[in-house]
């Protein structure tokens, strides 16, 4: 693999990083605005400090997505982004509390699994 998209391996995965933690972050402050009137809940959503520390990891995550699609091709960094699944069920778990059942465990390990076969498929060039 070229020195370029080993660059681009690393990005992506802080990528998903980020992604996966501002999402995690994102569902939590949304899940601590109140019902009321469209005004104030725009109000709250904007004074929630989860909601903007996982708004700018979503953004980061755009802008490392970016840089990566720039060094490698878009067939190589996209089956990098889908372990933000496996992540972000971990997340779920540690850091929402929530119940994230087996079915759904083994569909991680399915993303994890065809992650390694592009990968592979990528080491041997076909």
């Amino acid at each position: 693999m070229s020195p370029l998209k080993w660059k681009a391996a690393f990005i992506t995965f802080i990528a998903v990083f980020a992604i996966s933690f501002g999402e995690a972050m994102l569902s939590r402050g949304m899940k601590q605005i109140g019902d009321g009137t469209l005004w104030h809940q725009i109000g709250a959503i904007v004074h929630n400090h989860w909601v903007i520390v996982g708004t700018t990891f979503m953004a980061a995550y755009f802008f490392l997505y970016m840089w990566a699609l720039k060094l490698a091709p878009f067939s190589f960094v996209l089956p990098i982004t889908a372990l933000s699944y496996p992540l972000g069920g971990l997340l779920a778990t540690t850091f929402l509390r929530e119940h994230v059942g087996l079915l759904k465990w083994l569909g991680y390990a399915a993303i994890v699994t065809g992650v390694i076969l592009v990968g592979l498929g990528e080491a041997s060039g076909k």
